[in-house]
């Protein structure tokens, strides 16, 4: 995976060389505070200087330093922010105004977004490919976290989502948690390997759930979503490196 993310690297200090870099954080659910988490690791491996702002929904007032340096960048995080169910492009276009460049992380895309000062990067292979043909391929951010040391394990963990994103095509046990409903971008990542730790088999259609579990060396069976994101990943990265990793299309 090394050489995808020195790719980004380079893509990030190429285009903000000259002036300073505001990262917002893709809002959303506990499994994106994977995302955020390993991002801020990245930046923090590459020694880049940043600032990070909490939210693109922020008051006026807290733009206010962004508002005088037409030389910034703005890192927009990575995730799910570019399908038809969790659509932020306006936001994103909205605030880019601001901004002399926008670099967007690992992403899905079901939509093609059209933000003229933005450098794309996609997560997947195929579909987000399809979509978005210019979009840089690299592996989704929480894969930076590396391999995490974490107990065997008993017994089968469920994990399905419980969301509009499900393809509703699993029959979900009483036994299910869906832990990612249970916290947000800004929630500790800590909890979240803890609960899964607890188990050697890991079943989930929870893209975040099967990246943590994959880091920890567990067995994984990941179900399709409502799109082609859960499937795409999967092909793009975790078939390659995580054989311990299985998809089921439902």
């Amino acid at each position: 995976m090394q050489k995808e993310f020195l790719l980004l690297e380079e893509v990030i200090k190429e285009k903000s060389k000259d002036g300073p870099v505001y990262y917002i954080a893709n809002p959303g659910n506990y499994g994106d505070s994977l995302i955020r988490y390993a991002t801020l690791k990245f930046f923090r491996d590459i020694g880049l200087n940043f600032t990070e702002l909490k939210s693109f929904k922020m008051k006026k007032r807290e733009w206010w330093p962004t508002l005088f340096q037409s030389n910034a960048t703005l890192i927009f995080g990575g995730g799910g922010a570019w399908c038809n169910l969790w659509n932020h492009e306006k936001l994103v276009k909205k605030i880019s105004k601001r901004f002399r460049h926008v670099i967007v992380l690992p992403s899905t895309y079901e939509i093609t977004p059209s933000i003229s000062n933005a450098t794309f990067f996609c997560r997947g292979k195929f579909e987000s490919k399809e979509y978005l043909p210019e979009a840089l391929f690299c592996h989704d951010m929480a894969f930076y976290l590396g391999n995490i040391s974490a107990p065997e394990g008993n017994g089968t963990g469920y994990f399905f989502r419980t969301d509009k994103e499900s393809a509703n095509k699993v029959e979900i046990p009483p036994s299910n948690h869906d832990i990612s409903a249970i916290g947000d971008h800004n929630t500790p990542i800590y909890s979240f390997f803890d609960e899964l730790a607890q188990f050697s088999i890991i079943m989930t259609d929870r893209l975040h759930v099967a990246i943590a579990s994959s880091l920890m060396g567990k067995e994984v069976h990941l179900y399709a979503g409502s799109y082609f994101k859960n499937k795409e990943v999967f092909l793009s990265t975790l078939k390659e490196y995580f054989p311990n990793v299985l998809f089921h299309n439902g």
